[in-house]
């Protein structure tokens, strides 16, 4: 699969805790106000969670594709922060201030290593059982090249597409876990590629579409990923698929929430097949 010149263009062993070594003052409009580090474990990316976590919290991982594959890991910082800071583990694919070309392949070298750490030190509460994979544009392309991996418990498509129509059957038809696309309408070149994926998905796969042209498609500073619309459907998608949350489930299964929150071209399939332990 060819992604990289296509969306770069489009987009503008031992792990030691002692080198886990916290950037910048904790944020997040959730309950655990959260930070990015860096970890030697994990060369090359940027990792975002809650700076304390409560006893008994279990933080689910998201593993995260940047923009053109090459965005640095606190690109979208703002955003990652707010999804982070209700109780869960990001792991985005770049180092906080490189762009260096990222690949698909450091999607499951993050998860790898979530597994490894999860349970020990700074990462005691990681739940490694609960994990997801998602991107924004390029780095959506590299979660699909990685989407057979069965560790995903769902997929997240941002902004972006197959943009080689050729090659939407013979990825979309493959795809068997949950998948959810949050595309940016008319101005976003990923619009039609995602629409297209999603309709050449197997029907019996739990699937969710929907636009918004406020937040993250291909305009403004990477994506802006700031609006209120943008990080809240995130942090539905991650609380019910990852934390098993029905309250957040609504907010897919029931079109007003999202209408609300200006979200339209709205379409669903098998949702109901999603039964997910809450934590």
């Amino acid at each position: 699969m060819i992604y990289t010149a296509i969306f770069a263009a489009l987009c503008l062993g031992a792990t030691s805790q002692a080198n886990v070594i916290p950037r910048q003052a904790a944020s997040g409009s959730g309950p655990y106000p959260a930070a990015y580090s860096t970890d030697t474990g994990l060369a090359g990316q940027t990792i975002y969670m809650p700076t304390t976590v409560p006893a008994g919290v279990k933080l689910p991982v998201i593993v995260w594709g940047v923009g053109g594959c090459s965005d640095s890991g606190t690109t979208t910082a703002e955003f990652h922060q707010d999804l982070a800071s209700y109780g869960f583990l990001i792991i985005v694919n770049n180092a906080p201030t490189s762009r260096a070309q990222t690949t698909a392949a450091s999607l499951t070298t993050a998860a790898d290593w979530a597994q490894k750490v999860a349970g020990t030190g700074k990462y005691a509460s990681v739940d490694k059982s609960r994990i997801a994979v998602g991107g924004w544009s390029c780095g959506g392309l590299q979660a699909y090249t990685v989407a057979a991996d069965p560790r995903w418990a769902t997929i997240g498509i941002f902004s972006s597409g197959q943009l080689d129509a050729s090659q939407s059957v013979p990825v979309a038809s493959k795809i068997t876990k949950p998948i959810f696309y949050f595309l940016g309408g008319n101005g976003d070149p990923a619009q039609t590629p995602g629409t297209r994926d999603y309709g050449n998905l197997p029907k019996t796969t739990p699937a969710w579409i929907g636009t918004n042209n406020k937040g993250h498609g291909h305009s403004g500073p990477s994506g802006t990923f700031t609006a209120p619309a943008i990080k809240t459907a995130a942090v539905r998608w991650a609380q019910w698929l990852l934390q098993g949350n029905t309250t957040a489930a609504t907010f897919f299964t029931n079109k007003d929430e999202a209408t609300k929150a200006g979200w339209t071209a709205i379409q669903s399939q098998s949702l109901d097949k999603i039964a997910v332990t809450p934590i």
